[in-house]
């Protein structure tokens, strides 16, 4: 006896695609090759934009460290910053303020005789003769209630007995704003 073949077929034949399947398959090739593309352009965008940035963050760096790092080199120029320093010292010096406080202090019998300001130290030096000795305390008091000068203290007085009435001569020490 013989045996016939046994055929087995462990695949199905040939599968037949359709139209419209095959019509989604070439639009969403189609769709995967523009997102595609238009991802690779936008990549190449931002960096460009990343390089731009980095370029222009560095441009600001140097002139920032340029404007910053200005230090004379010749003993002229070295001279002229300092110049322009004092003067910008001067400039912020409240002068209304000082002047104010010592023309509102009772002065009738009060003589100033000198003004020795010191912008540096914040501080000035005062010069005054008095016709007794009550009248310089009084004054050295109003310029301590004054609250635009801080500090004031009566360095020195000395009783002027050649002088006609004699007055005494005195000297005040005070400060303005905050000492450097």
């Amino acid at each position: 006896m013989r045996t016939s073949r046994l055929h087995l077929e462990f695949a199905p034949a040939s599968r037949h695609f359709s139209r419209s399947g095959m019509t989604l398959l070439a639009i969403g090739a189609a769709l995967m090759g523009i997102v595609t593309v238009t991802s690779v352009r936008q990549l190449a965008d931002n960096a460009q934009l990343k390089d731009a940035l980095a370029a222009l963050q560095a441009r600001r760096a140097g002139a920032a460290a340029n404007a910053t790092r200005v230090t004379p080199t010749e003993p002229g120029e070295l001279a002229r910053v300092r110049a322009i320093r004092q003067v910008a010292r001067n400039l912020a010096t409240p002068w209304a303020d000082i002047l104010e406080s010592l023309e509102s202090a009772p002065n009738e019998a009060v003589a100033l005789l000198s003004v020795e300001p010191s912008v540096a130290k914040h501080s000035l030096r005062i010069t005054a003769e008095a016709r007794g000795p009550q009248e310089m305390l009084a004054y050295v008091g109003a310029l301590q209630r004054d609250g635009r000068l801080s500090r004031v203290i009566l360095a020195s007085h000395e009783l002027q007995t050649k002088a006609p009435g004699k007055p005494v001569r005195f000297q005040i020490q005070a400060a303005w704003g905050i000492a450097p």
